[in-house]
């Protein structure tokens, strides 16, 4: 269906007011990018500075492939840099998390469902709603581009550029990594003048393709490991002000690497011999991929203490969403999830549910939700003591589900376990939600899973020692080991999954075993809808249900999952989008992207056997 875009701006405006506390006036009337930028004269002419002629042709569509009159001007940003530098670090994926992530990325992923009035029938339920989904191409363009640009102007512009070189490429590092959840998000966008530390006229902005983004990011991704000088002491550091690896190149090497693993994968049935050459370049790297917890992509909150890397202040971060305690229950467990944690593996741990003074049933469920749910049916005083309503047993809600068919009551339901004070710092394991909990973003237990999918797919690297099964019992370990399981427990969970008693690994099935990889992958990176949703749509795994309802008004078809999310409505101004009708055309969230190859279920609804290996 043609999504008109004016007419939706008009519909978001009337809704506006109707919408609570979730819109933000201001936000609404944001440019997306408006950056300030007085260099700018022209369509291909910056004032203040010299357009030069590439360096390496490689790397021209990336490169800063030009020079400043006036390197004085950047004295200030390079004294700056460190505060941006957090900022840049903190606000890349904490930024608006419930309106940016939660309420979208993380509800289409199947982790969470939302019960709530106020929601109901909004972006959760398919019905684009502008003032939340419209905010991550905002801040992306409007905020994150403008710290990037500043950031690496200053490590370059200054009198000891070789001094920046480590922070120039970190910074680039992280700027792809934000590049990949916005066009994982949306699909085609304006990039490579971004990359470029440029910023283009504001009404008139070219979008790449996303093959064209891809391929810049792997671009920054290569050119970023080969130019890091890891061991050299005469670099500058930030150290506490880099609140995901405090200074540390070798783990920003690591990462760099494990991320374009991902993105080898995620491209791997669009461009299957691209993707093996990218994976096998990051497998065979010297500085290897992550090899412990101690590697997560974590941001640190605001909330959490200064000895942790936090500010002992509050902040506007992932805690506040998946801290549902918070928000009167906002993520509820999703039917799905709590399917897949009763389900996928006949060991696990032991938890009782009383029946009268004397009986109770004994249970067994992935130790991981006892970690990370309450069960349902809490009250405001188990709540406030932070105990679990022992008479009830954990439920989950189905996605898209409306009243009166459900309960509109979160409290009905699952709610993320976590310590009702926020001021709390003590991150106690039996409450893992917590203001001052870390998010990891891309982990450990995600590469290991990573490296499955490579091998079974038959890549080859210096870092790739082991099989696919070996890989996947260690995925699920490593995610055991991060939210701090008791070895038994572990141990019993692994030794009762089904797909290593049944012989999956064994059966020559690639979509079989390709499936077993993909969920628990699924499970571990929870509650990463962002890299969830994406593994979904590009793999079809794991088997999760149609959304029950859909308020898209045929934007996604009828028995269709979600593909992705409009362009925001201020798009409608942007005369390159005006000039290019494939891009209003392809403008449905039913759209697939460029690396998602094919529908979960046909046009009847019914889920079809996935073709990962083409």
């Amino acid at each position: 269906m043609k999504r008109n875009i004016l007419y939706t701006g008009l519909i978001a405006a009337t809704t506006l007011l109707t919408l609570g506390s979730c819109y933000d006036l201001d936000e609404m009337n944001r440019d997306p990018y408006g950056v300030e930028d007085d260099s700018y004269s022209g369509d291909n002419d910056e004032e203040d500075i010299i357009l030069d002629k590439p360096v390496n042709v490689r790397y021209a569509n990336i490169d800063l492939n030009y020079h400043v009159k006036d390197s004085a001007a950047y004295k200030k940003q390079l004294a700056d840099a460190p505060a941006k530098f957090r900022k840049f670090l903190y606000e890349g994926y904490y930024n608006d998390y419930q309106r940016t992530t939660n309420l979208s990325h993380d509800i289409y992923a199947g982790y969470v469902a939302n019960n709530q009035p106020k929601h109901a029938g909004k972006a959760p339920d398919y019905n684009y709603t502008d003032g939340w989904s419209a905010l991550r191409w905002s801040f992306f363009y409007n905020d994150r581009s403008s710290e990037y640009r500043d950031l690496v102007r200053a490590y370059k512009f200054n009198e000891t550029p070789e001094k920046y070189r480590n922070m120039f490429y970190i910074t680039r590092i992280y700027y792809a990594f934000l590049a990949l959840a916005n066009t994982d998000t949306y699909g085609d966008m304006p990039f490579t003048k971004y990359a470029q530390a440029r910023v283009p006229k504001t009404n008139n902005v070219a979008y790449n393709t996303q093959e064209e983004v891809y391929d810049a990011m792997f671009l920054m991704l290569e050119q970023a490991v080969d130019s890091i000088k890891p061991d050299d002491a005469s670099q500058y550091k930030i150290d506490k002000d880099d609140i995901c690896y405090f200074g540390d190149a070798n783990k920003w090497l690591r990462f760099a690497n494990t991320l374009r693993l991902r993105l080898a994968l995620r491209i791997s049935n669009v461009a299957p011999e691209r993707a093996k050459k990218e994976a096998e370049a990051a497998l065979n790297n010297k500085y290897g991929l992550m090899t412990s917890n101690a590697d997560n992509m974590q941001t640190v909150p605001r909330h959490a203490p200064v000895e942790m890397g936090g500010e002992d202040s509050g902040g506007d971060e992932n805690g506040l969403a998946m801290c549902s305690v918070a928000y009167g229950g906002e993520s509820v467990l999703s039917k799905d999830m709590e399917d897949f944690y009763r389900n996928l593996s006949d060991g696990g741990k032991e938890y009782t549910i009383k029946k009268g003074r004397k009986e109770e049933i004994t249970k067994k469920i992935d130790p991981r939700c006892l970690i990370c749910w309450y069960r349902n049916n809490m009250t405001s005083s188990t709540l406030a003591e932070g105990k679990d309503a022992l008479r009830n047993d954990f439920v989950g809600c189905e996605r898209g589900a409306q009243a009166p068919q459900i309960s509109m009551d979160p409290l009905q339901y699952s709610l993320t376990r976590t310590v009702k004070d926020g001021a709390s710092k003590d991150l106690p394991d039996d409450h893992w939600f917590n203001y001052s909990r870390p998010t990891v973003w891309l982990g450990y237990a995600e590469s290991l899973f990573l490296k499955a999918e490579a091998a079974l797919r038959g890549w080859a690297g210096a870092d790739l020692t082991m099989g696919a099964e070996q890989y996947f019992r260690a995925g699920v370990k490593a995610s055991m080991d991060y939210y701090h399981i008791a070895a038994e427990d572990a141990d019993n969970y692994i030794d009762g999954i089904k797909a290593l008693k049944d012989g999956t690994f064994q059966s020559g099935d690639r979509e079989r075993i390709l499936e077993a990889i993909i969920t628990h992958k699924w499970m571990a990176v929870f509650p990463n809808g962002n890299e969830g949703w994406a593994d979904f749509r590009r793999t079809d795994y794991p088997a999760l249900r149609t959304q029950l309802s859909n308020f898209s008004g045929g934007d996604v078809p009828n028995g269709k999952q979600i593909k992705r999310l409009l362009y925001p409505n201020s798009e409608s101004q942007n005369k390159f989008f005006q000039a290019h009708p494939e891009l209003q055309t392809a403008n449905t969230q039913g759209t697939r992207l460029w690396w998602d190859v094919s529908d979960t279920n046909d046009a009847a609804g019914n889920r079809q056997q996935p073709n990962n290996f083409r």
